[in-house]
């Protein structure tokens, strides 16, 4: 089988995080892949783990913009050339791309949902999702039948995964004593982290004051804050009026999660609006790292409360800077936290599971793919 990935970029980000875990399993299990997009940070790591990349400039926000159509020709042509047999579409824009190929190749077309869309008047008049459409969680795949009337016939959930053996490899080589004091921290402060992009509704402002209101109780305290964003700015002048420039720190984007992790003591993540997935908060789980998670579609069915995790009222201050200060109090708990978090990852969200689930979607597929031009 050959799959070619449409997606406007190939920079740091969950598109791009979601089709190189892909890449491994589907190898072992037969299946090439192929990537076209407008290129990015990430183009190399793609090609390293072994798929053929493309690039087109196809990065826009329209699906109305020219320069997409003059790239469909172009992708045809890559269709018949690589006997391409079934198209995966990421994005709003290489969804319609997608759609305009299938109409004139009869190529089998899959769409992944990742994360909650609002329906605008082109995604009403066009919807483009595709002979099936995965849903990256239970909750998005209620938002396609839902908000977007998609028919039950053509969703399918396939929780995300990650690829343990590989964070396992990774994670081993950081030391977390090290690691704490290459960021600049002792090896007895308690260190709180969250990995999300910088925007308001992954919560990082309500982390920052429960950090103000924990620096007497625990005067150590440190925040490391990894990911970019348009609220970057804002949280570190909200920082700066707390004066908490020795409590709270900002990494930026790392190719490497493993190394801010390993010197993480308790993951946050308190958001405020629901979430398509919460990959990072696996990915911490899967580190064995006890997990503070807002009681919020889809990362409440991540958790069962003090047991994989800690669910919080989300929008709430005191609520959890108390979580994270008992977690602190107690690190029995935190231990045993993070090893049930460990566990329920292995168990449900391991990248092999998903891909052999994509496959056979694939394999469903493959009786349409009568013909190409």
């Amino acid at each position: 089988m050959k799959i070619l990935h449409l997606t406007t970029h190939l920079n740091i980000g969950g598109i791009t995080t979601y089709i190189l875990r892909l890449i491994r399993p589907f190898r072992q299990n037969g299946i090439e892949t192929f990537v076209l997009s407008s290129g990015g940070t990430c183009t190399a790591m793609l090609r390293a783990a072994g798929a053929t990349v493309f690039e087109l400039p196809i990065r826009t926000k329209s699906e109305l913009n020219p320069k997409i159509y003059w790239a469909i020709p172009k992708i045809r042509r890559i269709i018949r050339e690589n006997k391409i047999d079934i198209l995966h579409a990421h994005t709003r824009v290489t969804q319609v791309v997608a759609f305009w190929i299938q109409k004139a190749t009869g190529i089998p077309v899959v769409t992944t949902c990742h994360g909650f869309y609002k329906r605008r008047l082109g995604r009403r008049i066009l919807p483009a999702w595709g002979d099936r459409v995965i849903g990256i969680s239970q909750g998005v795949a209620g938002h396609l039948q839902q908000d977007h009337k998609v028919g039950l016939e053509r969703i399918v959930t396939v929780n995300n995964g990650v690829d343990i053996e590989e964070l396992d490899r990774a994670y081993a080589g950081h030391d977390s004593v090290k690691t704490k004091e290459e960021f600049g921290f002792l090896r007895r402060d308690p260190v709180v982290g969250i990995v999300a992009r910088l925007v308001a509704d992954k919560g990082h402002e309500y982390l920052i004051r429960a950090i103000d209101l924990l620096r007497k109780k625990h005067p150590d305290i440190r925040l490391l804050i990894v990911g970019d964003g348009i609220q970057k700015n804002y949280l570190q002048q909200i920082t700066s009026q707390l004066e908490l420039h020795q409590h709270v720190f900002f990494l930026g984007s790392v190719s490497d999660v493993t190394r801010p992790l390993a010197a993480i003591d308790i993951f946050a993540f308190p958001a405020t609006w629901r979430e398509g997935f919460g990959l990072s908060i696996v990915e911490a789980m899967a580190c064995r790292k006890p997990v503070i998670v807002s009681n919020i579609w889809a990362l409440n069915s991540l958790i069962l409360d003090q047991s994989t995790g800690v669910l919080i009222e989300p929008k709430k201050i005191e609520p959890l800077a108390e979580a994270i200060s008992e977690l602190i109090r107690n690190p029995d708990k935190r231990a045993k936290i993070g090893r049930a978090g460990r566990e329920m990852v292995e168990a449900s969200f391991s990248v092999s599971r998903m891909a052999l689930e994509i496959q056979q979607i694939y394999q469903g597929l493959l009786p349409l793919d009568t013909q190409r031009t």
